[in-house]
């Protein structure tokens, strides 16, 4: 599926990405910019989501309501995201409307006003937030989770924060915040849709041509502590009948070179109901509704992790199980079969998720973001097919380590505790 585009950088060091396609008379802007909650300084925990939460809060042009009755009136969206490694300002539209929305992303973006009173709604909203966790019990399992793998590592916290940590951002933090990092040189911009490159470019030119450049520091993060055997937190909920389940250790980064090769492996392990952890927990078993593995791959190794719940008395097995079944496709590798199913199973979905022009600038900025090759997107079918049997049980061998992983269980601690101390090191915590 070839997806020809235009790549070029303007003189403050804007990187852009157009592509034309015209399957659809609609638009898709995305612009990325490196500043995630990796980010965040040490004690501001969430300042890197209050800034982006913030952009749509009212400009030094329009306030937010303003700025959301120019979208409304387009039948346009406008929408920002902040994760680890970055924060998106995604908009689409019809594309006779193009220059609008690009002119009301550069203002969210470039000329946020962080009004005082907006600053501290977005701020108690953001920890009401992280308090309605403790009813939340995946919500908990995941926020325990993060915090055993990587400790004071800025992985270590969600996007969104800690309750301390965002008690003590002031909006002069805000605003440094914001000046150090939404640079045009620290930053990328892809167009999508049924547009001429041409006309884009000029427009972009036009718009972002006098954003100022400015000095990006090299942020060097600490190491990733290693894991070291089995250890298992227990979050004490004494109300909960059902255990939720978080097990995994440190996991990829997204330019590792046997990523499809992972990709393929992830597949067969714990991803669809035709998995391995599926079929054994759920269709043999029948000790769970739901399972899932991930590699979330980032700039930095992300976390593996694998999440399911089961009831409070089966919920120690389900974790021996879960450990048996990594061993075991790491001793004895995926089957032709699971690999040829698996490869199937991309056949067919990845060309859905390349449908729109949102969808194919999401792909796009990732490439570009990661530094990937430029046929990745288009050849994402072709490295797919070639990844070898061999290819696959080797990195199973390589990213796999059942041996040294960290468990959260959200349970009833007394209902659990004896069982788990066989699984390793224990430690109960309130949530």
């Amino acid at each position: 599926m070839p997806i020809d585009f235009k790549k070029t950088t303007l003189d403050n060091g804007l990187r852009i990405v157009v592509v034309e396609h015209h399957k659809f008379p609609v638009v898709a802007v995305n612009l990325l910019v490196r500043a995630g909650s990796v980010h965040d300084p040490q004690g501001h925990e969430g300042l890197a989501n209050i800034v982006a939460q913030l952009l749509r809060e009212g400009t030094h042009e329009k306030d937010s309501l303003e700025i959301a009755d120019a979208i409304d009136f387009i039948g346009g969206t406008l929408s920002v995201e902040s994760d680890c490694d970055s924060t998106s300002v995604t908009a689409s539209a019809l594309a006779k409307h193009f220059t609008l929305i690009l002119k009301v992303l550069s203002d969210v973006t470039r000329s946020p006003a962080f009004p005082p009173e907006k600053t501290e709604f977005q701020r108690n909203r953001s920890i009401a937030s992280i308090l309605r966790e403790k009813d939340n019990k995946m919500s908990l399992g995941s926020r325990n989770f993060i915090q055993m793998l990587y400790g004071m590592h800025p992985y270590g916290h969600p996007p969104i924060g800690t309750v301390n940590g965002l008690k003590s951002i002031k909006r002069e933090a805000i605003l440094a915040f914001h000046k150090e990092h939404f640079l045009p040189n620290n930053s990328i911009l892809t167009v999508v849709g049924d547009i001429n490159t041409a006309t884009v470019l000029a427009a972009i030119e036009e718009i972002f041509g006098k954003w100022k450049k400015g000095d990006t520091k090299e942020i060097l993060f600490p190491p990733i502590h290693k894991i070291n055997g089995h250890t298992v937190r227990i979050v004490d909920k004494p109300d909960l009948t059902q255990t939720d389940i978080h097990i995994g250790h440190i996991g990829i980064k997204r330019t590792e070179p046997d990523y499809f090769a992972i990709v393929l492996l992830n597949y067969v392990l714990g991803r669809g109901p035709v998995s391995r952890l599926y079929t054994k927990l759920r269709a043999e078993k029948g000790l769970t509704y739901g399972v899932t593995s991930m590699f979330d791959s980032r700039n930095l190794r992300g976390p593996f992790f694998i999440r399911t719940y089961s009831k409070n008395e089966s919920a120690v097995e389900v974790l021996q199980i879960v450990l048996d079944e990594l061993l075991k496709i790491t001793l004895k590798g995926v089957t032709r079969t699971e690999l040829d199913r698996a490869k199937s199973y991309y056949a067919g979905n990845f060309p859905l998720s390349i449908e729109t022009p949102s969808q194919i600038a999401a792909k796009i900025i990732e490439q570009e973001f990661y530094g990937l090759p430029e046929d990745y997107v288009t050849k994402y079918l072709i490295h797919i097919n070639e990844v070898s049997l061999e290819e696959v049980n080797h990195a199973a061998k390589r990213v796999l380590d059942p041996g040294n992983v960290v468990a959260v269980l959200v349970s009833k601690a007394e209902d659990i505790l004896d069982e788990a101390r066989g699984l390793g090191v224990v430690e109960v915590k309130e949530p």
